[in-house]
């Protein structure tokens, strides 16, 4: 006999405690393992050379590791990218009051771990183009490469030594790849 399992909001998802590190996936909690050190310094090094050019440049927000955003309604999925950033004339007037970005962010940054299974990893790619992300890069701290998907194109895997840039997402910023392995 199947059980029924009852499903979360994304509201729901919100008050509860977080001191284990979850994802919403279609309504089911889904835990996440923590970040390694080098999970967490490339993650460290993609939100600094974002966050500088965005400051510099007043281009939006760029938020850190987690920071959930809705990816898909009934059944609710919030996800938790390494690292996001939304343009300022899209970001909501109520942004840093809330829980959740309900709009998709322009870009998203999947740093990989060594557990990760790259079906999983495409997958949540998948997920994040579909809700409308523009560009959605995936860094591999082991091989230095950046993988760059965008709808309806083949991803590019940029090496070490190229330089990651997108004028139209991101007017002004260019970084070499080997930035984001800083101290890796």
């Amino acid at each position: 006999m199947a059980t029924a399992t009852t499903l979360l909001t994304a509201e729901e998802f919100a008050q509860l405690p977080d001191t284990v590190p979850y994802e919403l996936v279609r309504g089911e909690l889904v835990e996440m393992n923590r970040p390694t050190i080098r999970h967490g310094l490339v993650s460290r090094n993609v939100v600094f050379a974002l966050a500088q050019w965005a400051r510099q440049e007043s281009a939006g927000f760029v938020l850190p590791n987690h920071t959930g955003v809705v990816t898909e309604r009934d059944p609710d999925s919030v996800r938790g990218p390494d690292c996001f950033f939304i343009r300022s004339d899209r970001a909501p007037a109520d942004f840093a009051a809330a829980k959740w970005l309900e709009i998709p962010p322009d870009l998203a940054v999947e740093v990989l771990s060594p557990g990760d299974r790259w079906k999983v990893v495409v997958a949540k790619v998948g997920e994040h183009l579909a809700c409308g992300v523009v560009e959605v890069w995936v860094l591999d701290p082991e091989d230095r490469e950046l993988s760059v998907f965008r709808a309806d194109e083949r991803p590019v895997t940029l090496a070490e030594d190229d330089r990651v840039a997108n004028e139209s997402l991101l007017p002004g910023f260019e970084c070499c790849v080997s930035e984001f392995f800083r101290d890796v």
